[in-house]
């Protein structure tokens, strides 16, 4: 959906939601893996973990060559 946008917040904040309405369709998608709906009384508490994750990436891929591939850019 075009209509979602991120929302950044300082590394210190705690994000909690709560779906309140017993009829509201609210899903809970974290990096665009499968959804999982939420229930009236559910909540959901983001912020920042104790533990790092190391990334790692091929030493000569940039991330517009990757944009480049993915969107097609440049192909006819």
């Amino acid at each position: 959906m075009l209509t979602n946008r991120p929302v950044i917040v300082p590394a210190s904040s705690e994000v909690n939601l709560a779906n309140l309405a017993e009829d509201n369709d609210a899903w809970l998608t974290i990096d665009g893996q499968v959804g999982e709906p939420l229930k009236k009384g559910d909540h959901v508490l983001c912020r920042r973990s104790d533990h790092a994750v190391h990334l790692i990436r091929p030493p000569k891929l940039l991330f517009f060559d990757v944009l480049r591939e993915k969107l097609k850019w440049g192909e006819r």
